[in-house]
């Protein structure tokens, strides 16, 4: 009956449109009460779920993407894409989605992915012919990687919510990123193929294409930084996430020298904003979780779980099925706290692997960015492109189709995430 409350209150706030952060706290606060218990303990419960080290890779991260972006580097690094591949039918389709893997393994954000990209990118495509819908969707769902590739905002949340390894769960998301950009490329060229997108421009010499790694080579250096930092040992996620505010800062103000007290504002604001809503929902997510942990919901739900099937690869069907159908309606952040607790058990007792586990459900949720009615990214980038939001979500459908393909792949060939680890 517990449970019945829980999930009965959280699912009519949602449907009365209540934000899902307010929706997740008015829930327990309910339940608790039904249950018996004071609220004087939810204080201390919110606390408890805020008050750890590893948040502060959140905000980190966010702010080095944001100060790379103001700073210059993205642009540098669509150059250099561009330059690359050319001429060729689908051009600039590619350098987006190639151009998003860079700048993901800078911010660990989707939706800051798509804003620092899109709005360089969506307009070019649209100037060369590209059909306006289909950019801006195409931008969306490039956006996505940056929440696969590492380092991973995403991968933090879950990490933290299981105890996996952080350097793990970056590690196992290389290759599932990769799958599913060259998924994306694929679907590129098919479609360019059909419509006839292709540049006008020359292929760039030796020369140009030489000039424009030196001029972006600042940027790769970032990523092989953060992460060789942490695969090495050298230091922690946070420390690394430290390391790259201070490498954008240096390297936008002093090198590219394109970093003012304008930008840098805009930066910090922007952080602000984004890691506020995200604490917010972490904290009331945090009393949801403990709910469903004190009361023995999930317990329970992974009883009956079992009991409906013992075959991983069914249970694996039914936790695909269950964040695809997350994402279209909350965002990654509440996705993982509702939902993980839950399935964590289930996982751990059919013998699915964790960390394999986890690429699975972020790659899920990824998905779920540019999936209506919630899909963050489809917001920014329709506005970027300025084409109505009914014409970008039918424009996704088909990257969207080969997106599930990768999903697919990397559910059933757990080789893919657990290749890197030890």
């Amino acid at each position: 009956m517990v449970a019945a409350v829980l999930f009965i209150t959280l699912a009519v706030l949602i449907i009365l449109n209540i934000p899902i952060a307010v929706a997740l706290g008015l829930s327990s606060a309910v339940t608790l009460l039904y249950a018996g218990f004071p609220l004087s303990s939810v204080p201390s419960i919110l606390q408890a779920t805020v008050q750890k080290f590893s948040l502060l890779t959140i905000p980190l991260f966010v702010l080095a993407g944001a100060i790379m972006d103001k700073g210059g580097i993205s642009k540098r690094l669509i150059n250099l894409a561009n330059s690359l591949i050319g001429p060729v039918y689908g051009g600039l389709g590619y350098v987006s989605v190639i151009a998003a893997m860079f700048f993901a393994a800078i911010s660990g954000s989707g939706t800051a992915t798509v804003a620092a990209m899109g709005s360089i990118l969506i307009p070019a495509m649209t100037k060369q012919g590209y059909d306006a819908g289909f950019s801006s969707a195409l931008s969306a769902i490039s956006g996505s990687l940056g929440t696969v590739i590492p380092p991973s905002i995403t991968f933090i949340i879950y990490g933290m919510i299981t105890g996996e390894s952080i350097g793990d769960l970056f590690l196992a998301g290389i290759i599932p990123g990769c799958i599913f950009a060259a998924i994306l490329c694929i679907t590129v060229f098919i479609q360019a193929k059909k419509y006839g997108w292709k540049s006008n421009e020359k292929r760039a010499s030796k020369k140009d294409i030489l000039k424009c790694f030196v001029d972006a080579l600042w940027g790769f250096i970032s990523p092989i930084i953060v992460l060789g930092g942490i695969y090495a040992g050298i230091f922690t996620p946070t420390e690394a996430a430290s390391v790259a505010v201070v490498y954008s800062f240096i390297i936008s103000t002093f090198v590219y020298k394109e970093l003012n007290f304008e930008k840098v504002r805009a930066a910090l604001f922007s952080t602000a904003k984004t890691t506020g809503i995200i604490l917010l929902i972490i904290m009331n997510a945090g009393v949801f979780s403990w709910v469903l942990t004190q009361q023995g919901i999930a317990a329970q739900l992974t009883e009956l779980a079992i009991g409906l099937t013992s075959n991983k690869y069914i249970m694996l069907i039914v936790i695909n099925i269950v964040f695809l159908a997350a994402g279209c309606v909350m965002d990654n952040t509440s996705a993982m706290y509702i939902l993980v607790p839950i399935i964590m058990p289930i996982a751990q007792a059919l013998g699915i692997n964790m960390v394999h586990l986890g690429v699975v459900i972020v790659l899920n949720l990824s998905i779920g960015q540019v999936t209506p009615p919630v899909g963050p990214n489809l917001y920014v980038a329709a506005d970027i492109g300025k084409v109505k939001f009914e014409e970008i979500c039918h424009k996704i459908v088909p990257l969207l189709i080969m997106s599930i393909l990768a999903l697919f792949v990397v559910t059933y060939i757990p080789a893919f995430s657990t290749f890197f680890i030890k």
